[in-house]
């Protein structure tokens, strides 16, 4: 079974490499290795993107472009293992700028695996997302779904993974491939939906979103943490494809109650249509089937909706 305790153990003074990690899930992920004892390479960002510098002795800082070979090759030499999550994560940005989603996410993941190749990395883990599955068949979703993504984001994760079971079937590396729900947490872009609850619950004096029916899974960023960190030391037979996901589907309006009794506050919750996505990139119900997580990482979501919105209030 999944023991952090086990992870720690196996993860301790490991060389990690890390891609994305300036970012939301990235900080999670890198303070949860210097935490268990692990050395970091942290790729934090592109030149003169944004910066947040992880202050750590055993953490390395390093900007760079994604493709840019050279430092590549700096992050993943001797390393252990590598954790691949850079890329912009925005789906309705995605359609302003679909290329350069597609030269990060596709072309940025082919430079990671050319380098790891090189390198002769043993173990690579990749984040994507649940939305290269689009418009479910079927809820919940196992990993054998078909893949139909409706965003240029979610093609271009469809393209990393191509390039990651390429690679791993012909380099002698193992991968796991993690395909996350909705992930939320307490500095979440505040953009998505969940921090624009969270700050009306507090803030506003109503919650007015452009749609409350949408349901979703809501796994919280400590549990994707755990996930990642376990599918560096798990013993494989083969290169995995993982959905994280809690299981349990919550609409977005349910969301919104939640955070309200957990702040103590009643105010109105209602729809503005303006707010809207387009009908045809919306996806009404995303809930993952987490069956291969439990076979294959030994790992299920622990955190509550409740436990969860508590922390990221």
């Amino acid at each position: 079974m999944f023991s952090m305790a086990s992870i720690a153990e196996q993860i301790r003074e490991c060389t990690v490499a890390v891609t994305g990690a300036g970012g939301f899930i990235g900080r999670s992920v890198v303070g949860a290795l210097v935490e268990h004892g692990a050395n970091v390479r942290a790729l934090i960002s592109a030149p003169g993107q944004p910066v947040s510098v992880l202050h750590s002795e055993r953490v390395r800082n390093l900007c760079a472009d994604i493709t840019d070979k050279a430092a590549l090759r700096g992050l993943f030499e001797g390393a252990d293992v590598a954790i691949h999550m850079a890329g912009p994560p925005s789906v309705s940005a995605s359609f302003e700028d679909p290329v350069e989603y597609a030269r990060v996410h596709v072309c940025g993941t082919a430079a990671v695996l050319d380098e790891c190749r090189r390198t002769k990395m043993k173990r690579f883990v990749y984040l994507s997302s649940a939305e290269v599955y689009g418009q479910p068949q079927t809820n919940p979703i196992t990993e054998q779904h078909p893949l139909a993504p409706r965003s240029p984001y979610a093609a271009a994760k469809c393209g990393a993974e191509s390039f990651i079971s390429t690679f791993t079937a012909t380099c002698g590396m193992s991968s796991v491939i993690l395909r996350p729900f909705s992930i939320y947490g307490a500095d979440a872009p505040s953009g998505g939906v969940v921090s624009t609850i969270l700050r009306m619950a507090r803030f506003e004096d109503s919650i007015v979103l452009g749609d409350l029916s949408p349901i979703r899974d809501f796994c919280h960023v400590d549990d994707l943490t755990a996930a990642i960190l376990g599918s560096c030391v798990v013993r494989l037979e083969s290169s995995q494809v993982v959905n994280i996901g809690t299981g349990k589907g919550v609409s977005v309006g349910d969301f919104a109650k939640a955070a309200l009794t957990l702040v103590g506050r009643s105010i109105p919750i209602r729809e503005d249509a303006s707010r809207r996505r387009c009908l045809k990139t919306e996806i009404q119900k995303l809930v993952a089937d987490p069956m291969r997580a439990r076979q294959v990482l030994g790992w299920k979501a622990s955190l509550s909706l409740e436990e969860g919105i508590r922390r990221s209030i």
